[in-house]
């Protein structure tokens, strides 16, 4: 197991302009949530306690500096218009779920959550555009739709932790993870798949639902499948696509020919 866990669960809701309707936020959380805080709120920005954990909320009239939102925008697939829907924010909240300091309120899944709830309920406000969460953006009505299905017990993975593909040299398609190891697991790499596109986000959605719900380790050498036949190899190695090892699954995979180069 990869021990890198992250301690606090950092966001930040773009917004249209500077003003935030914080009496309408509060509203929000209690109304989804059950959520509910009573504390000031001074110089733009709060710190409250819900489910033996501190959140904490701070305006900033400003845009996120160097373009870095925009720029991290662009790994959004799911979001055609993601840079330039970014490139239109004014100001942004940052969103801060910290560690607990009770052993007994560690649980990683948990923070991640409310996290979500928070999230959630902050986008519901009219002049937000998303919520900037290296190393994407999440579009705003998405990460809402996404976050609603914990009302019915569902686990928010899309919102959680972002996955990437690209196409390789080969032409063959690539993915992978980043935020597995928030959760104290390696990140997730399929490497030369023949997959379509839909297909392998869909696969790797699966995994990731997979190890964080049920704390499992892939180890290097085993199998994994979600049918009784299917049964793909799992390799641990040196990362193709960040730095590190990363958790190679075998799926599709189109090795190469004799003749190629190694």
């Amino acid at each position: 197991m990869s021990e890198n866990k992250n301690k606090n669960i950092l966001g930040f809701v773009l917004l249209r302009d500077a003003n935030f309707d914080w009496p309408r936020f509060r509203h929000f959380l209690k109304e989804d949530w059950d959520i509910s805080f009573t504390d000031e709120i001074k110089d733009g920005a709060v710190v409250f306690e819900t489910e033996g954990r501190k959140v904490a909320c701070s305006l900033l009239p400003n845009p996120i500096p160097d373009g870095e939102a925009e720029a991290c925008a662009k790994n959004n697939m799911l979001w055609k218009d993601a840079a330039a829907e970014t490139a239109k924010h004014a100001a942004h909240v940052m969103i801060a779920v910290m560690d607990s300091d009770d052993p007994e309120i560690q649980d990683v899944l948990d923070a991640n959550m409310l996290f979500c709830k928070v999230a959630c309920s902050m986008l519901r406000l009219k002049n937000t555009i998303g919520i900037y969460k290296n190393p994407t953006v999440f579009e705003k009505e998405f990460y809402i739709g996404v976050a609603e299905n914990m009302k019915q017990g569902a686990v928010p993975i899309p919102i959680m932790l972002h996955i990437g593909m690209y196409v390789n040299k080969r032409s063959l398609l690539c993915g992978f993870t980043y935020g597995l190891r928030a959760f104290g697991r390696e990140e997730v790499e399929v490497i030369d798949s023949a997959a379509q596109p839909q297909e392998l986000f869909n696969f790797m959605l699966a995994i990731s639902d997979y190890v964080i719900t049920q704390e499992v380790d892939l180890k290097d050498g085993e199998t994994v499948g979600f049918t009784e036949e299917q049964k793909l190899p799992i390799t641990v190695s040196k990362a193709v696509s960040f730095d590190g090892n990363s958790v190679k699954i075998w799926y599709k995979n189109v090795p190469p020919a004799p003749d190629a180069e190694a």
